[in-house]
């Protein structure tokens, strides 16, 4: 079955609301991930978004906008991968991941200009300023992601605690 058709079957199966995404994905042999990301696209862009060829590239803008609202709430990766029309929340991932990880904002790249050691601009200190806010704002997302991760990780800790008991 070609991958239009298992999706066209997967929204099918899904509208009759007799099978859960796991049922779904054991009848069409195929991954649970796959079907939740599938139908998280389909909830916000129906059927033709889902069917659209996913795109090949985003711009360094989108990234931070979708990486900002996955820091600020409290959805899923699959849920903000079908939100935005990423056809893998992997994708999603990857770019959090550089993001958390680089020092240099993998995501957040500023192509370096050839400056003139002669010519002093008085717009340095706007330019600081910028920066500066800039980094302000990466800093607050970073530790919004991190509150986000720690406050995870307890409650998963609490819930192993409470299968031992």
């Amino acid at each position: 079955m070609e991958t239009r058709e298992k999706k066209k079957k997967v929204v099918e199966l899904y509208q009759k609301g007799e099978l859960s995404h796991s049922a779904i994905a054991r009848e069409l042999k195929i991954n649970k991930a796959v079907v939740s990301s599938w139908l998280a696209i389909y909830k916000y862009h129906g059927l033709d978004g889902l069917l659209a060829p996913p795109c090949k590239s985003y711009d360094d803008s989108f990234k931070l906008e979708v990486i900002h609202y996955l820091i600020e709430t409290v959805e899923s990766y699959t849920e903000v991968s079908g939100r935005f029309n990423l056809h893998s929340r992997a994708t999603l991932w990857k770019w959090m991941h550089l993001y958390m990880t680089e020092n240099d904002w993998a995501l957040y790249h500023k192509k370096r200009e050839r400056r003139d050691m002669k010519k002093k601009s008085t717009t340095t200190t706007q330019n600081d300023t910028e920066k500066l806010q800039e980094e302000l704002e990466l800093l607050r997302a970073e530790n919004a992601y991190l509150k986000k991760l720690h406050a995870l990780i307890q409650e998963k800790e609490k819930l192993a605690r409470k299968k031992k008991s």
